[in-house]
């Protein structure tokens, strides 16, 4: 039976958490914490074998929390984490833990498959034989690739203290990815027989990746290793990206990370699975990143045409520049659908949220770009066909159209509009959404919204001014709305309109 403790400051996933992982068979809770200084004190009387813990807390967060554990003993640490926090879940990666939970995924099916690995993970440290040189040397070489800083560059001597073997001479680096995990211990056997290659450390890099450095015999070793790994991946579903050959020391941290971005390169080639030659994707541009909020600005214009062109130029640009960072490009892929459908979905607000976060989990667990570009399109192939259709109102709908656009700054319902009308409110709500696109609620929030953009471009009002007068009921529910629509908050969007303005 291994020890479980949960650490999280909100109770009701703290408690859900409790209950869940003890109905998983071979685990038990030794102790629940709701921050990181309790938790110390449950961790050095228990000993637990994983700990689940909240990234993001009031006082001792996560990571500090994480790095105090380590000092007292090992355990394997699964991170909860939320998309606005992904940064946190990368950090505590760079610390060692084993794997993050999105808090947006978490069910029980979800978190066995998560503790059953980690259980795994624990076995083989505890069955591990391995002296503390190589465990040192691992721990050096994820550090490396996640950024971590030494002091100077690197030396013979600096990397022999962290217990690693290297030496100045050929070296190369190397990323191996197994879509499972499940794959990548034969491919650790594989690579420690490599011939040709010398001072060899492997580390895996969260489940599904590992990591490789070592130096080389001779410029012909390499191209030997290339053509082996060839010939494996035929065979074995892996996908390996190899840096070029590197003379010193110095320059594995450049070595690692473009021996990871050309592994990336599979979401962009999904038929290839060896990279050694290509060119490296590189960074998300700001141009690509500032199409959301131009986005948001045809859709309140309804200028479908140009939202259209706009999705269609992030993807060329992202097809055409790789990022390397994955997580980034499929963050931007949701948020463009997300704002696109908050303009135009039908369904009211909250069934809207749960499609969007349909797609967006959709989007996130593509293994390729284009089948990412499919689901975009797929959510924007409504927009096409309203431009072939442009939607024609009767003279009720033409009436509470005027009307809201004279009266959107006060409190106003579907219901009383209807009455206005002489409707129902359940016959005019259809009625205004065949004859419009969008729902009631979205129509009015759109000309609140348009309103605001106005506002926050060519005055000096505060915020909450701006809120009151465009008709929102609080700033913080103008503040959370603009942010779901504009990805930005008011705030900012205000000082951006100031300094690129006149």
């Amino acid at each position: 039976m291994l020890k479980v403790l949960v650490v999280d400051d909100e109770a009701p996933i703290r408690q859900w958490l409790q209950y869940r992982v003890d109905r998983i068979e071979g685990f038990a809770v030794c102790g629940a914490a709701s921050g990181g200084q309790q938790a110390l004190e449950i961790y050095r009387r228990e000993k637990p074998d994983i700990v689940v813990t909240d990234i993001k807390m009031p006082g001792m967060d996560g990571l500090e929390m994480m790095r105090r554990m380590k000092e007292i003993g090992p355990a394997c640490m699964i991170v909860l984490t939320s998309h606005e926090d992904f940064d946190y879940a990368r950090r505590a990666l760079k610390q060692g833990a084993a794997e993050y939970i999105l808090k947006t995924e978490l069910n029980e099916q979800y978190l066995a498959q998560i503790l059953n690995k980690a259980a795994a993970a624990a076995r083989r440290r505890d069955e591990d034989g391995r002296d503390e040189d190589v465990r040192r040397a691992e721990r050096f070489l994820l550090r490396l690739a996640a950024g971590g800083q030494e002091e100077g560059p690197l030396s013979e001597s600096m990397v022999r203290r962290q217990g690693a073997p290297w030496k100045d001479g050929l070296l190369f680096a190397a990323d191996v990815w197994s879509r499972d995990g499940a794959d990548l211990a034969w491919a650790r056997r594989f690579s420690a027989d490599m011939s040709g290659v010398r001072c060899l450390v492997m580390a895996p890099l969260g489940h599904e990746h590992l990591l490789l450095v070592g130096n080389l015999q001779s410029e012909a070793s390499y191209l030997a290793m290339v053509e082996s790994w060839r010939r494996t991946v035929e065979f074995q579903p892996f996908v390996v990206g190899l840096s070029d050959i590197g003379y010193r020391l110095a320059i594995l941290p450049q070595a690692l990370a473009a021996a990871q971005a050309r592994c990336r390169l599979h979401f962009y080639f999904p038929d290839k699975r060896l990279f050694w030659q290509e060119t490296a994707g590189g960074t998300l541009s700001r141009h690509a990143l500032n199409l959301r909020t131009a986005m948001s600005r045809e859709l309140l214009k309804q200028n479908y045409a140009e939202v259209l062109a706009l999705k269609d130029r992030a993807l060329e640009e992202i097809r055409r520049e790789r990022p390397a960072d994955l997580q980034k490009v499929k963050q931007l892929a949701g948020d463009l659908v997300a704002t696109m459908l908050r303009f135009t979905l039908e369904q009211e607000e909250e069934a809207a949220d749960r499609k969007i976060e349909r797609v967006e989990k959709e989007i996130r667990l593509c293994e390729a770009f284009s089948r990412m570009e499919q689901i975009v399109d797929r959510e924007f192939a409504p927009l096409s066909e309203r431009l072939q259709t442009p939607y024609a109102c009767s003279e009720p709908v033409r009436m509470a159209i005027e009307y809201l656009e004279d009266h959107y700054s006060e409190k106003i319902s579907l219901t009383l509009v209807a009455a206005r009308l002489s409707f129902s409110p359940e016959h005019f709500s259809r009625m205004f959404t065949k004859e419009t696109g969008v729902n009631f609620s979205t129509f009015l929030n759109n000309l609140r919204m348009k309103r605001a953009l106005e506002l926050l471009e060519k005055t000096d009002k505060k915020i909450y001014e701006i809120a009151e007068e465009v008709g929102f009921s609080s700033v913080s529910y103008f503040s959370t709305a603009f942010k779901k629509s504009f990805g930005q908050t008011p705030n900012y969007y205000q000082q951006i309109s100031r300094r690129d303005g006149p």
